[in-house]
């Protein structure tokens, strides 16, 4: 059965369902909290950091993906001398960029720097992460990985959406967009 959809067509019967899991759910709550963590930690980040010395810092992920993936069970990858050289240069560039920032910088804090390394800690396991769940299972699809990860995540992204407010605003901005569908306002 298609659905068509502007000028896309879904078709339902290549979707994916919980039937069809072939990892066990354990395996993206693991996920899913990496991917939580992440992603909170580079939101949290903001409120310490500019957001281009944080894009700079995010820009270092390359690094630790290859660090990781070479300590990571499963994967032990090998990369060139010339790449990790290069990966390091841009450490170094980070750095030196970083320092200049922080003598004229307001928005620069110590906080900021450690809950974005966090975050770049967390996105380094979670390529390597899921990736290793690939080579594991070769029948494990996409749209698992998507779907487990998004249903198992969501619990995990709600609460703190619900502590900052965050959720009230995103409720009302969508009510303010289309009120035929979001018809009850939130505070």
């Amino acid at each position: 059965m298609a659905f068509a959809r502007n000028m896309y067509t879904i078709d339902s019967s290549s979707g994916f369902s919980p039937k069809k899991m072939v990892n066990p759910w354990k395996t993206y709550v693991k996920l899913s909290a990496v991917l939580m963590g992440s992603h909170d930690l580079t939101k949290g980040s903001l409120a310490f950091l500019n957001y281009p010395v944080q894009l700079m810092f995010k820009s270092t992920k390359v690094l630790l993906v290859m660090v990781m993936g070479a300590f990571i069970p499963g994967l032990r990858r090998k990369y060139p001398a010339h790449e990790y050289v290069s990966a390091i240069l841009l450490v170094l560039g980070l750095i030196l960029f970083t320092l200049a920032d922080a003598q004229t910088s307001p928005s620069f804090s110590v906080i900021g720097v450690i809950m974005v390394i966090g975050a770049l800690v967390m996105d380094s396991f979670l390529g390597n992460l899921q990736e290793v769940i690939f080579n594991m299972n070769p029948e494990t699809t996409q749209m698992e990985m998507l779907f487990c990860s998004t249903v198992v995540g969501l619990p995990l992204l709600i609460p703190p959406m619900v502590l900052t407010g965050e959720v009230f605003e995103a409720w009302n901005s969508c009510s303010e967009l289309n009120p035929l569908i979001f018809h009850v306002r939130m505070f």
